[in-house]
């Protein structure tokens, strides 16, 4: 089985939306200290999707693929609303995925 080294879905966008790889760099335009006008390249692109890309790297992609950053991250991650009328339960659990090595990280967080 292969592992994915991140859990962003920002291959899955791209195929729902029908953008290859050289669509989505040709989508990110860099300016230089002279004013030159740049694309990035695809390996920089693909280092960028497969590997642990920065906050703002982050939305540069969402922007070049037209969607809310937050729709990079699977569902499971998205800050779910609660029913008001429910008690809050008082122990949460989290998992998600270590972004460099692909390592599952749980935690869980008691009130009292």
């Amino acid at each position: 089985m292969e592992r994915k080294r991140n859990n962003l879905r920002i291959a899955e966008i791209m195929q729902e939306k029908g953008l290859t790889l050289t669509d989505l760099t040709n989508k990110i335009i860099r300016t230089d200290k002279d004013n030159n006008q740049r694309t990035i390249t695809k390996a920089t692109m693909s280092s960028r999707i497969n590997g642990n890309p920065s906050l703002s790297n982050l939305y540069e992609i969402a922007d070049a693929l037209g969607v809310k950053i937050t729709e990079l991250f699977p569902e499971e991650d998205q800050w779910q609303e609660c029913d008001k009328t429910q008690k809050a339960p008082s122990e949460f659990k989290i998992q998600t995925v270590c972004p460099s090595c692909g390592a599952k990280i749980s935690a869980s967080i008691k009130a009292e």
